[in-house]
């Protein structure tokens, strides 16, 4: 083996061989300048990420400080109000103890005062009492005049006639009142003896007993029309006081249509027990028949049964008749309907009530 050759086989390292480590080495470094530009590139998005949630963190604070105030204000004024409200009940529960002692107070007077009471009824007991009708009855001794009349069941209508003949007691007498004042029409002896036996009918009434008046002519027309669905008692003496009072306000005129009269106590809210009719003859108008002519007794006497036939059934109806002169057919027909309904007829006497 040559010298060069021993050489040759001693050495390491070759130039290819540090070529490649340079090579390798320069590729290291480059890799690594790229790397850290690329990292510098990242941690800046990084930052600007958190600078923005920081940002966003500081906002939110801002707001929920703002929230913290608001709430703050709200806790301050509900605890205000609630110091209020402490205060208001405290001057409640002070009230209410005022009341309680007032209530016991009124307790003890209400004791004292039924006590009081129930020695004034005691007392009451011991006193004479006396019956007052709300009507005085013009002659008591005269009570049983009219026992004739029937007043059967709790309720009972009273139908008078107020046409112009109940003005005279002869149609020359009546016809010579029609030109006189509504006064002087009111105050003629006949028709204010009618109203006082209308008065002491009522009068007569008991307790139990619910009455209503009809006046009639040409028309019919209830004692107190805004109340013509009612029923009335004596027990009231407001309403009979009213009632009286109307009774001296109307003023009779114009014809005399029963058989109206007799159709309105049909219509009636209730159909009374008993009918009650005030009158001076038979009627002088018809609903079914009218009648422009002169009216002679034949007419009249078929104006009178029509209006029968108006009448409800099996009602008893009684009839006081203050007689009117040229009317002779009146009183026979008035008996016969006062028999045939089991009612009565009575012509009292030119000074009853009075005397």
């Amino acid at each position: 083996m040559s010298i060069a050759n021993k050489r040759r086989e001693t050495e390491v390292f070759s130039l290819a061989f540090l070529d490649c480590i340079c090579c390798g080495f320069g590729a290291v470094i480059l890799v690594f300048i790229l790397t850290i530009s690329q990292k510098q590139k990242i941690d800046q998005t990084d930052i600007d990420e958190l600078r923005d949630r920081v940002h966003q963190m500081a906002a939110r604070i801002t707001t929920s400080e703002q929230d913290l105030d608001r709430l703050a204000r709200v806790l301050a004024a509900a605890q205000l109000e609630l110091q209020d409200v402490n205060a208001k009940n405290n001057q409640d529960e002070l009230k209410l103890s005022e009341r309680r002692r007032e209530l016991l107070l009124m307790l003890q007077q209400t004791g004292a005062m039924k006590d009081a009471l129930h020695t004034l009824l005691g007392e009451k007991k011991n006193l004479p009492t006396e019956d007052h009708a709300p009507i005085p009855i013009p002659n008591v001794d005269r009570r049983q005049y009219l026992t004739g009349v029937r007043l059967n069941g709790n309720f009972v209508v009273f139908v008078v006639r107020m046409s112009g003949s109940m003005l005279g007691e002869t149609i020359d007498d009546a016809a010579s009142r029609l030109g006189e004042t509504d006064e002087k029409k009111r105050e003629s002896p006949k028709w204010q003896r009618a109203i006082h036996s209308l008065e002491w009918m009522i009068a007569s009434l008991g307790p139990e007993t619910h009455f209503q008046i009809l006046f009639f002519n040409e028309d019919v027309v209830p004692v107190l029309p805004d109340r013509a669905d009612e029923w009335f008692s004596t027990t009231d003496k407001k309403t009979v006081a009213e009632i009286v009072k109307r009774l001296h306000q109307v003023v009779p005129s114009g014809g005399a249509n029963l058989e109206r009269a007799f159709a309105s106590v049909r219509y009636l809210p209730r159909l009374p027990d008993s009918i009650v009719l005030f009158t001076d003859g038979l009627p002088t108008k018809s609903e079914t028949l009218p009648y422009d002519g002169e009216v002679g007794e034949e007419q009249r006497i078929r104006f009178f049964e029509l209006a029968v036939k108006q009448l409800p059934p099996r009602i008893p109806v009684s009839t006081i008749m203050f007689p009117m002169n040229g009317d002779p057919a009146g009183p026979a027909e008035y008996w016969m309907l006062a028999n045939a309904s089991r009612g009565a007829f009575v012509s009292p006497s030119k000074s009853w009530p009075d005397t």
